[in-house]
């Protein structure tokens, strides 16, 4: 279910079940805490904290899924939706994808996510090394922003 949620668009198969049994066992790793900007938040928490699956229809009827088909028409269907997105016009597209993903309220695993990759960026940065080197040399650092 973790994958799926990350997911723009998603065609399921009508035998198709969701679910995130990790409560049942006693772990998580996190990562599907953005299911709650993705479905309504009580949905969502009954999701993550029961641990018990939804079936397609009903992950048609609370936003999850875009489209419900039979399981012989799952790929033809999501082949014909890569056809059309893939014939309008890229810039557009992947400026709204882009407002899309900076405007989606985030949870506290992808914010915890997107801060690690750029203190990740910082410390491999020229000026990280140059910061400790000039404090261990009792100097005033000189920063070149790389």
């Amino acid at each position: 279910m973790v994958l799926t949620t990350m997911c723009d668009i998603l065609i399921a198969a009508d035998n198709a079940r969701f679910s995130y049994p990790e409560v049942k066992v006693g772990f998580t790793g996190g990562i599907i805490s953005n299911l709650a900007s993705r479905i309504p938040h009580k949905i969502a928490m009954e999701l993550l904290l029961l641990g018990e699956p939804i079936d397609a229809r009903r992950a048609y009827e609370v936003g999850y899924v875009n489209k419900v088909v039979a399981v012989a028409e799952l790929l033809p269907t999501a082949m014909d939706y890569a056809r059309r997105i893939a014939a309008t016009a890229p810039l557009p597209s992947r400026a709204l994808k882009r407002f899309v993903t900076e405007t989606l309220p985030k949870s506290p695993t992808e914010i915890a996510g997107i801060a690690r990759a750029e203190v990740d960026a910082i410390f491999a940065s020229e000026d990280w090394t140059e910061g400790r080197a000039a404090f261990a040399q009792k100097r005033p650092a000189v920063y070149r922003g790389k």
